[in-house]
């Protein structure tokens, strides 16, 4: 067993942190979070692993295997622009990313796994705390990554690419080690099952940023933390989410931005990226006309006709998702957001011919830009 916690520091890197520029790195990474999550927290899949508070030194060498297309993931490079990356540009946001620190906070638990806890944790006891600690959380210093925290599909989902030989274990295609690793399935299993519950809120505490600034410090009545689960509510630059699932990309006007210089701007981004404004929808306009009083609701419409004909051609399921929308919305404490679907998380890939992939991964983007364009009020 010991061997595989080896096997998953291939996972990570080391532990080194390079002169960055964290301004700049936390402004790369709005593209980021579309699927990793505002703070890359993952997602409960094997698509979107936890990438907050990995080594920079592993995701600088990840990030440029992605960019000399060493490794292959057409919709993440299309999405978050790795190919036009400098060397600079990584250095910065694998600096960013290294330094979120999302230990227990529980607003960031991971789901547990399904499996025996008790017989994962002797597993975990006997096998791998010696070097991943009792907290799971490993040595950064010594380059021995942390197994609490991380999505436990996508531990699953690399054993079993390692096992498959679909993915190259230490850069070394030769490398055998997983061949013979878990004969049965459920002690894969239950090590994940006890590995979930790692990250559990073990102190009262809230996760930082690498400025050292806290992610919305939780407002806890008592010791027992694990009931706050407050939406997170300070501002980033780029898109957040309102759930982990990553279902909803939302974004909060910019300070001095009033609605109707939000509204010319997405226009004009619209008109830039050949995203025509089909329709409009001044939804609490019509209810004060009736003589109701409500909070701010507008809903603008965009579409690309080529790109829309293109989709629905490939699978008719997806003109459900047309047109493209976003909604600009007032909540009752009087703040202004932008929020739309997060076509890439919601269109599985796996559904769509290469030649599309990028097509519907584009769109997304600029409903992004849209919507960055009308948060700044940039015309």
């Amino acid at each position: 067993m010991r061997s595989i916690i080896i096997a998953l520091l291939c996972l990570f890197g080391s532990t080194q942190l390079m002169a960055a520029d964290l301004k700049k790195g936390k402004k790369i990474n709005k593209t980021c979070a579309l699927c990793h999550g505002a703070w890359g927290q993952g997602t409960a899949g094997a698509k979107s692993p936890r990438i907050a508070g990995m080594t920079t030194g592993f995701l600088v060498k990840i990030l440029s295997e992605y960019r000399s297309k060493k490794r292959k993931n057409a919709g993440m490079v299309a999405t978050s622009g790795i190919h036009k990356m400098t060397d600079k540009h990584i250095e910065d946001i694998a600096t960013y990313l290294a330094g979120i620190d999302l230990r227990n906070d529980p607003r960031f638990d991971v789901d547990h796994a399904k499996g025996d806890k008790v017989k994962g944790k002797e597993i975990f006891t006997s096998e791998c705390k010696g070097c991943h600690r009792k907290n799971g959380y490993g040595k950064p210093k010594k380059g021995i990554p942390a197994l609490a925290g991380q999505q436990t599909k996508y531990i699953i989902n690399t054993i079993k690419r390692f096992k498959a030989r679909k993915r190259v274990h230490d850069d070394d295609p030769e490398d055998d080690l997983f061949d013979e690793m878990f004969p049965k399935q459920e002690d894969m299993f239950n090590l994940t099952a006890y590995l979930s519950t790692l990250d559990d809120v073990t102190e009262p505490r809230s996760a930082t940023l690498p400025d050292g600034k806290t992610i919305l410090k939780p407002k806890a009545k008592s010791k027992e933390v694990k009931t706050a689960k407050a939406p997170i509510k300070e501002s980033l630059p780029g898109a957040s989410v309102s759930e982990i699932t990553q279902t909803v990309a939302k974004m909060e006007l910019g300070k001095g931005v009033t609605k109707d210089e939000a509204i010319v701007a997405m226009r004009n981004k619209a008109i830039e990226l050949n995203m025509r404004l089909v329709g409009e929808q001044h939804v609490s306009k019509a209810l004060e006309a009736r003589g109701e009083k409500t909070p701010y609701l507008a809903i603008f419409q965009f579409c690309n006709l080529s790109d829309a004909k293109a989709i629905v051609h490939n699978n008719p399921l997806y003109a459900a998702y047309m047109p493209c929308r976003v909604a600009m919305v007032e909540d009752t404490s009087g703040k202004t957001w932008l929020m739309m679907l997060n076509l890439d998380i919601l269109v599985d890939n796996t559904l769509v011919s290469k030649d599309i992939v990028k097509t519907v991964i584009g769109v997304n983007q600029k409903m992004l830009e849209i919507m960055v364009a009308g948060t700044t009020g940039d015309l």
